[in-house]
């Protein structure tokens, strides 16, 4: 994950609301949002198929959600460099087994931040959104105002030309449906929100590659790195949450507005 939107109010009808952007290589296998983990089968995210972990997933059940950004190292080395024993794709499904309650809930209890490369955690719900950042070095963990944040690489960085550019349309958009439980279809739950992000599909695109022809302020990333590497934005996800409902869409098409899907969260079949 590179940019996750967060729209945070607990006084709202729906205090929470979230876009997340999943940059990633595109030949890097995945799966769809499902219950992909036996051992949490209350879970539904998508699935990094290389090591079976997650950029984001939710608990319907506790209606709590965390999602994953790789982070950017203290010493200003690439986020991908050196090798590391565990996999970060683990993270928000460790946080998301941590049960306790507000204010002392801590997702990373217990876990030993140097076994991963630099990451930021969001861990979120109607009460309170946290950001936990690891740069290799130091473990920070911040807990996002009422507003709308944007949360990139570098953490909540509002000088980012992403955040700077698109946290005041996202704010006046910002979607708050009176009765989450019964609002219908992408639209009706996520207002505006599905629009801006195909509004950015067909924009410039944000790049990594080597040459300056990219948006720095893009939400949609894509960067030829040669040889048939591709680093894009693969998917977006859209949540809503207040304190009893969880709703979820998925696009793997963000140029496309009738590509969205809404996400069953209905309880396997035992």
């Amino acid at each position: 994950m590179c940019t996750v939107i967060v729209g945070f109010d607990p006084g709202a009808d729906t205090p929470l609301v979230i876009a997340a952007l999943r940059d990633e290589m595109s030949s890097r296998p995945w799966d769809r949002p499902a219950h992909h983990w036996p051992d949490q089968p209350g879970l539904v995210g998508g699935r990094d198929r290389v090591a079976g972990g997650t950029w984001l997933a939710v608990d319907p059940v506790r209606v709590r959600a965390a999602a994953l950004l790789n982070g950017w190292p203290w010493d200003g080395r690439m986020p991908w460099e050196g090798t590391y024993p565990a996999s970060r794709g683990d993270l928000p499904l460790r946080a998301l087994a941590h049960t306790g309650r507000d204010p002392e809930r801590d997702p990373l209890h217990g876990e030993d931040p140097t076994l991963y490369a630099p990451f930021h955690l969001l861990d979120a719900d109607a009460h309170r959104v946290s950001v936990h950042s690891w740069d290799g070095r130091c473990l920070d963990t911040r807990t996002l105002p009422t507003g709308v944040s944007i949360v990139v690489n570098t953490g909540l960085d509002p000088d980012d030309p992403r955040a700077v550019r698109h946290t005041p349309v996202f704010a006046r958009t910002r979607p708050d449906p009176a009765d989450l439980s019964r609002a219908d279809g992408v639209e009706e739950v996520w207002g505006e929100w599905p629009r801006l992000i195909t509004e950015a599909a067909e924009s410039a695109p944000r790049s990594a590659g080597t040459d300056e022809s990219g948006d720095p302020a893009g939400l949609i990333a894509r960067a030829d790195l040669g040889d048939g590497r591709i680093w894009a934005t693969g998917s977006v996800t859209l949540l809503a949450l207040d304190r009893e409902t969880v709703r979820y869409a998925f696009t793997d098409a963000p140029a496309d507005p009738g590509a969205w899907r809404m996400i069953d969260l209905s309880p396997p079949r035992s």
